[in-house]
């Protein structure tokens, strides 16, 4: 029995892109309701400095989480999927 950690790819998860995040979204809610949530989301006018893809992923999720149609259910899925891949990759690099 090994104790190396798996990588996230190994598990077969990956981080999606975030034109990918959008375009699922579109197909689900349509084209307005999918980009007004990205850019209400990753507010370019907030001065938050930089930000790694996770974080933007994870705070999209947590913005569509909070609606109460399919959407909602969306963002519950994101932020499990980009917490799971943050999960594995930080106890890879810890191990």
């Amino acid at each position: 029995m090994s104790t190396e950690q798996l990588s996230p790819s190994e598990y077969g998860l990956t981080l999606p892109s975030e034109a990918e995040v959008i375009a699922d979204l579109m197909k689900l809610v349509g084209a307005d309701v999918a980009i007004f949530a990205w850019r209400e989301a990753s507010n370019p006018d907030e001065d938050t400095g930089p930000r790694g893809n996770e974080e933007l992923l994870l705070r999209i999720a947590e913005q569509l989480a909070a609606r109460s149609d399919v959407a909602g259910v969306f963002g519950r899925s994101l932020a499990v999927r980009v917490n799971t891949y943050i999960a594995l990759s930080t106890a890879r690099t810890s191990a």
